[in-house]
């Protein structure tokens, strides 16, 4: 009887392990740490910072104000443009006026010229006065020409002050510095008050509504995942979570496992970079969290 028991026991045994292999071969997993996109928010303006409106750990929206920095010198420029805007555009009523006066006189010279020249043609004028006629008509000509031109350079300088109006505006908007997308500030490098130059960094913005992890599959592997495929994400922190997720990409080319991997028999290794992502909306997940991915087979 005790013989009889002890095989038993020995064949559940067995068909429990052989149950057990045959679940494992249906998922493997992989291990890594959660990612999300981040974006460090720079400065594209020269001055001081007057204010930062956020610290580390807010939570920030498209469009939402950061940082400002000082634009007193910017509205000072754009006022002394506006003032030679208004002139200039005095300068182009009496230029217009000019250009119409010398039209007026051109045109009352040619009707002169056109009837001394036919007299002198009827033998009823001298060529002396024809020749007066026709250096007056080249005289008003050439102030005609010569006002048609001031009108043109007035209007020349005009566009020339209306583009660095544009640009003047343009900086004065990047001195309002707004967040480019929805997320939380991971850190801060610079506080109110301190001078900032171009391509300063002001802050780190992480994109946690959606976190990403980056694993490793073999060349084994490779033709059994694919672009769209959902995958399970498992928290390594206690209580273990549960999150499905979705591959967005696979790369292309195979690398070595990367150094972080302890072995160096595994390392030697090549594999092919996986990137799942996963839906974060409660915010429960984070940046570098560890966790195992599982793939159905």
């Amino acid at each position: 009887m005790q013989k009889y028991i002890y095989y038993s026991v020995m064949l559940f045994t067995l068909l429990l392990f052989f149950s057990c292999s045959k679940n494992n071969e249906q998922t493997f997993y992989s291990s890594g740490t959660l990612e999300a996109t981040e974006i460090v928010v720079g400065s594209q303006a020269n001055g001081e910072l007057l204010a930062v409106d956020v610290e580390e750990g807010d939570a920030v929206t498209v469009g939402q104000v950061i940082a400002l920095v000082d634009t007193e010198k910017l509205v000072l420029q754009e006022q002394q443009l506006e003032a030679g805007l208004l002139e200039l555009s005095l300068n182009r009523v009496n230029a217009k006026r000019s250009v119409a006066l010398a039209k007026e006189n051109l045109e009352n010279v040619q009707k002169k010229y056109d009837r001394i020249k036919a007299l002198l043609n009827e033998g009823s004028t001298t060529q002396q006065n024809f020749d007066d006629i026709e250096t007056a008509l080249k005289s008003v000509q050439t102030q005609y020409d010569n006002a048609k031109t001031s009108l043109n350079v007035l209007s020349a300088k005009e566009s020339q002050l209306e583009a660095q109006k544009a640009l003047i505006k343009s900086q004065l908007k990047d001195c309002v510095i707004t967040s480019p997308i929805d997320g939380v500030v991971l850190e801060k490098y610079i506080d109110a008050g301190e001078l900032i130059r171009m391509g300063s960094n002001i802050v780190n913005i992480a994109d946690i509504r959606k976190m990403w992890i980056k694993f490793y599959i073999t060349e084994a592997d490779f033709g059994q995942v694919k672009i769209g495929n959902s995958a399970r994400f498992v928290s390594g922190i206690e209580p273990p979570k549960e999150f499905t997720g979705k591959i967005t990409w696979i790369s292309p080319k195979a690398e070595f496992t990367p150094k972080n991997v302890q072995t160096r028999e595994a390392r030697a290794d090549l594999v092919y970079a996986v990137k799942l992502m996963i839906d974060n909306p409660d915010g429960v997940l984070k940046i570098g969290m560890p966790g195992d991915v599982y793939l159905e087979k």
